[in-house]
C-alpha cells in the first residue's frame, strides 16, 4: 500500500443520515416482529451494528435484538482473497433461524462475504441484508437495505490508472488502523 494521502468520502453526518435510512427502510419488515437476530461481520460492521440497534430499540423498544457476530476472513493485507474463512469463534448457527434474522456488514465490495455467510445460514431463514456501503454499481449479490451507494464502475477505475479505492474509517480499517473514525475515506490503489 503506498502512503497515505487521505481523501475523504463521507462525513460522519453523512454516514448516520445512511444509518437512520436503512432503520426507516427496516422498520416495515419488522413491523410484526417482536425480536430480531442481528448477525454483525467483524470487525468492520461493529459500529454499524452499535448504531443500528440504539436507532432500532429508540423507535421499538419493544423488540428483543439478539446480537450475534461472526469474523470472516476474506483480505489478506490489502488483498481480497477469492475464498472466504469463518472464524465463527462458537457462534450458534442453529439460533440464527429463530426469528428474522438481519445480517449486517460494512461493505459490499466483492460481494463474496455476504454471499459466504447466507450460504452458510442456508435457506428457510427469514433473512435480510444491511450494509452501509456498496461500492460498485454492478453489483451481482443482493442487499435488501443499503445506507450509501458509491457507484463506482471497475472499467472507470481502470482508465484513471486505477485498481481500486480501498476505504477506511467507521469500523473499516487500512492495514489495520483507522477503525475508529466516524466518517469514512479512500485511497487509491494503482
Amino acid at each position: 500500500m503506498q502512503a497515505l494521502t487521505p481523501i475523504p468520502v463521507f462525513t460522519a453526518s453523512q454516514v448516520q443520515q445512511a444509518i437512520e435510512k436503512i432503520v426507516r427502510d427496516l422498520l416495515p419488515w419488522l413491523s410484526a416482529q417482536s425480536q430480531l437476530n442481528l448477525l454483525s461481520i467483524l470487525e468492520g460492521a461493529k459500529p454499524l451494528a452499535r448504531d443500528l440497534t440504539q436507532k432500532l430499540q429508540g423507535l421499538r423498544p419493544d423488540l428483543k435484538i439478539q446480537q450475534h457476530s461472526i469474523r470472516v476472513r476474506g483480505t489478506e493485507g490489502s488483498q481480497l482473497m477469492e475464498r472466504r474463512e469463518f472464524l465463527d469463534e462458537g457462534l450458534n448457527w442453529d439460533s440464527l433461524g429463530q426469528g428474522p434474522l438481519l445480517i449486517v456488514d460494512d461493505l459490499l465490495d466483492s460481494g463474496k462475504t455476504l454471499s459466504a455467510v447466507r450460504q452458510r445460514i442456508g435457506a428457510g431463514v427469514d433473512l435480510k441484508t444491511a450494509v452501509l456501503i456498496q461500492k460498485y454499481s454492478e453489483c451481482l449479490v443482493p442487499v435488501d437495505f443499503r445506507g450509501l451507494e458509491l457507484g463506482l464502475r471497475r472499467e472507470d477505475l481502470a482508465a484513471k490508472g486505477l485498481k481500486d479505492y480501498w476505504l477506511y474509517g467507521y469500523g473499516m480499517d487500512l492495514d489495520g488502523k483507522f477503525r475508529d473514525l466516524d466518517y469514512v475515506a479512500w485511497v487509491e490503489i494503482r
